[in-house]
């Protein structure tokens, strides 16, 4: 083994570059650890010699003469005279020998790193450079021989015709003009192609193995000046002793005496002895069926056509969990036999060989096997439990045999056989329409209000009564004559045609966040998809790019989109007129006034666009629990509490810059427009205030992969099939309204009730027939993308066609990982080179033969959905 023959490819060109580093690193950070010893033995020396200074200071040689103490004490102190000389010698040595030898290792660590890149570099450079030869070559070859082609087919084309003269002799001119060009790039490519050849022989065999071998040598050589260093430091360093080794011998008595076994008794399980924990006693609570008129029973299970589909679920799911800890418990205990014989033979091996190797490995092996004996009591327990559960809900199911299970009693009692949910199906199958929030209140609809008093007539009353646009509820009556100084606005119109009177824009609120034209941070392009007249206006929060601060900000239609940052702070907002204590005031005053925004703008205020109804208040939306991470920011359960509806909250973090806000709303942008039943449901978008959250309907069953992963196995053939056509339909929805997913895939996709299937993350949707990527690859998902997407960056529907191919591939597979055992780009690479992979085991041949369809490299090849839910219809009759 050696760099030369092992060390050759791009992964180990990586991995020598981080070894050097740390190599030097490691240097580096060793020499500060020597400056350190250093100072700190020459301030010993110094303390010590500070207890020579006080041991001078008295002289009894003439009175204690004859004792033996006296002299052990002067022994004491001349040996400590010695060791403080001793110890500043070696300090001395430290910081400069050792040290100077450490920096210069350090200084050509640092240059053959340089070195090595440089050589390495020039030489892959090289290599680089006569494959592009080759290549470049290959391609002119290319042009030329359609060249020679074309110019053939001319040449004869006028020979044919019967042509003569200087015609026929000029294309027999360029025909052979390019054959001999044909004929040189010819040879100047089998040229390149044989350079290539043999410069690769001596590349790979000769030069870079070389080049390799020489760097480990200067490496190894190097090492040595390492090694060097310590052994330098471990000499100047040593403190040992005859005082030191008695010292020793006295601690190693002490620590011969300590015995485990009986280290812990009977002292300290004496001292600390306690009764053994008491059982709880878990009983059902039978107050909580005190107010309760039905069916249910304490400590009964309860069977009915409401929770028999659920029972055998958590049957299922119990019986899944205790194969798979019998399984375990059946791998542990025989590793723990194969690990009693090997702690045995280290116990014999210490005894006769007590080194510190042999005793490591004895304690860790015990480590090992004590831990193993605690895991498989665990798992006896959870075998135990798990048996005990699955037999309990048996017995229930059990009784009813081939019975179908009795009806919902309490319902039928109550006359309620429907319950509310927020999934697509009830209890019984029957599929159920999602139905939004109905939120009251003026929406956007009302800017076609703006007829003149003359076009007003008993049918138009009669209409806008009917419609109710331009009124709301909370509107507060205004003094007479409020607009008399502006233009006739479509509150005017109203007062006008006898259907309102002394009705304008209402009373400002004390709050912002109150009134409904204010529409919370919702960025610039989003609100403008709202302004469409004349005079629309609303107002949002921003932030100012340069400090970062919060503004308020006027966007109003008035032949096209003005934006004006309303001026001032707490007490004093304006435009260029007066000042007002609040923004709502403010807006009040501008649009009564009717006079223009600016002089410049000459904008004016004619109809508030006010909210509508996906635009929901931050303040009702309860946040309960955190399920997951987005892109953008955290995912929640949570409780629209306007319609104590159970919702899932995807946030956005306040944190992030325009563009990311805007993309993060994109999703919600785009699910606002669909309602199906295999697409998930949205519900709106609160955006008063930091976090923005997009609002969805919660699917309680989670995301497709994870279900697969847990509960896969226990799925027949036609229920998997069934998941398939569920995404499919989808999928089929989307293409007809020309929408691109581009990330199709088992994670993306949720479980609700029956296991219906919905598509969901919508965040790198587009809805164009065709979509370029222009901002680089980073965030594709390579295993499930397409192949003409990967290499030229262009989505259309067919290039979701390849990804649900994957998708059905996951759903069969029971949520294996596409793919499996490699990289990213090894699949990429078995793609091209026209890999497909095989079917899981089980999948019906006609579904595997239809994944094929999807997988089919030309996309033009490639079924739409809308005909593989047919096939997948087909498929599903016959399983």
């Amino acid at each position: 083994m050696g760099f030369g023959s092992d060390l050759q490819g791009r992964v180990s060109h990586e991995g020598l570059l981080s070894l050097q580093d740390a190599e030097i690193r490691l240097l580096e950070n060793f020499r500060k650890c020597l400056i350190l010893r250093y100072e700190a033995d020459r301030q010993y020396a110094s303390s010590l010699n500070k207890f020579l200074q006080q041991a001078q200071k008295l002289d009894l040689r003439d009175v204690l003469d004859f004792s033996a103490y006296h002299d052990a004490v002067s022994t004491i102190v001349k040996e400590t005279e010695n060791m403080v000389l001793r110890l500043r010698l070696n300090a001395d040595a430290l910081s400069s020998r050792t040290l100077d030898t450490l920096n210069a290792v350090i200084s050509e660590k640092k240059a053959l790193r340089k070195q090595y890149l440089e050589e390495r570099n020039r030489l892959d450079s090289d290599f680089n450079k006569v494959q592009e030869n080759v290549q470049g070559n290959k391609s002119e070859y290319l042009r030329m021989a359609e060249k020679l082609k074309l110019e053939r087919a001319k040449y004869m084309d006028i020979q044919t015709k019967g042509k003569i003269g200087s015609k026929l002799e000029d294309a027999r001119a360029r025909y052979h003009k390019t054959t001999v060009k044909l004929h040189k790039l010819h040879n100047d490519y089998v040229i390149s192609l044989k350079d290539a050849t043999e410069f690769q022989t001596g590349y790979l065999g000769t030069t870079l193995p070389a080049f390799l071998d020489s760097h480990q040598a200067v490496q190894e050589t190097l090492l040595h000046q390492s090694k060097f260093v310590l052994e330098d430091f471990l000499e100047l360093t040593n403190l040992s002793s005859e005082e030191y080794q008695a010292m020793h011998r006295s601690m190693e008595d002490a620590v011969n005496k300590i015995e485990p076994t009986t280290e812990y008794t009977p002292g300290f399980i004496t001292k600390f002895k306690s009764e053994k924990l008491s059982k709880l006693m878990f009983d059902f609570d039978d107050k909580l069926l005190d107010d309760y008129k039905g069916v249910l029973k304490p400590s009964t299970l309860q069977i009915d056509d409401a929770t028999c589909e659920s029972l055998q679920h958590k049957k299922s799911e119990y019986g899944d969990q205790l194969a798979a800890s019998q399984s375990t418990m059946e791998q542990k205990t025989s590793m723990l036999q194969e690990l009693a014989v090997e702690v045995q033979q280290l116990d014999d091996k210490v005894v006769e060989d007590h080194t510190l190797d042999n005793i490591t490995k004895y304690v860790d092996k015990r480590k090992q096997q004590e831990i193993l004996k605690k895991e498989i009591a665990e798992e006896k327990v959870r075998v135990e439990r798990l048996t005990d559960l699955q037999s309990y809900i048996s017995r229930g199911l059990d009784e009813l045999g081939d019975n179908p299970p009795p009806v919902l009693a309490d319902l039928q009692e109550n006359g309620d056989l429907e319950t509310s949910s927020n999934t697509s199906t009830s209890s019984t199958g029957k599929k159920k329409k999602f139905s939004l929030p109905n939120i009251t209140g003026l929406r956007k609809n009302n800017q076609g209000l703006k007829s003149s008093r003359d076009d007003v007539d008993k049918s138009s009353r009669d209409d806008l009564l009917e419609t109710g646009h331009g009124v709301r509820e909370s509107y507060e009556h205004t003094e007479p004559g409020s607009f008399s100084n502006g233009p006739r606005t479509s509150m005017n119109v109203m007062r006008e045609a006898g259907l309102m009177q002394d009705v304008g824009i209402p009373q400002p609120k004390s709050r912002l966040e109150d009134e409904e034209w204010f529409h919370g941070v919702l960025p610039r392009e989003e609100v403008q998809r709202l302004l469409n007249n004349d005079g629309d206006y609303l107002v949002r929060e921003s932030k100012n790019k340069r400090t970062n601060e919060t503004q308020y900000v006027l966007s109003v239609y008035w032949s096209g989109y003005k934006h004006f940052i309303i001026q001032g702070d707490t007490g004093a907002w304006k435009f260029e007129g007066m000042s007002y204590p609040t923004i709502p005031e403010l807006i009040f005053q501008q649009h009564c006034s009717g006079d223009p925004v600016t002089t410049k703008s000459q904008a004016i205020l004619r109809t508030p666009i006010l909210r509508e109804e996906w635009e929901l208040m931050n303040d009702d939306i309860s946040l309960e629990m955190k399920i997951g991470n987005g892109n953008f920011g955290e995912v929640y359960k949570g409780v629209y509490t306007p319609k104590n509806l159970v919702v899932a909250v995807k946030t956005c973090k306040d944190t992030l810059s325009e563009e990311q806000r805007k993309k993060f709303l994109q999703e919600g942008r785009i699910l606002k427009q669909y309602d199906h039943p295999n697409i998930v449901c949205f519900i709106g978008i609160a955006a008063q205030r930091q976090p923005v959250m997009i609002v969805m309907e919660f699917v309680a069953g989670g995301a497709l992969l994870g279900f697969l992963r847990k509960q896969g196995k226990s799925q027949n053939k036609a229920q998997l099939t069934k998941m398939c056509l569920d995404s499919a339909s989808g999928m089929a929805y989307l293409e007809a309204r020309g929408c691109i997913h581009r990330d199709l895939a088992a994670r993306n996709c949720l479980v609700g009730d029956s296991n219906i299937v919905k598509i969901s993350d919508f965040g790198m949707s587009r809805e164009e027939e065709e979509y370029t990527v222009s901002e680089g690859m980073k965030q594709i998902p390579i295993k499930w993308t397409a192949p003409e997407a990967l290499n030229y960056g262009k989505y259309t529907t067919i290039c979701d066609v390849w990804s649900y191919g994957i998708l059905m591939w996951e759903i069969f597979s029971c949520g294996t990982t596409p793919y499996p055992g490699w990289t990213n780009g090894q699949s990429r690479e078995k793609i091209e080179d026209g890999y497909r992979m095989p079917a899981p085991v089980g999948t019906p041949s006609e579904v595997y033969s239809l994944m094929l369809r999807c997988w089919e490299y030309q996309p033009e090849r490639r079924p739409k959905f809308e005909e593989i839910c047919k096939e997948l219809k087909r498929i599903g009759k016959h399983i």
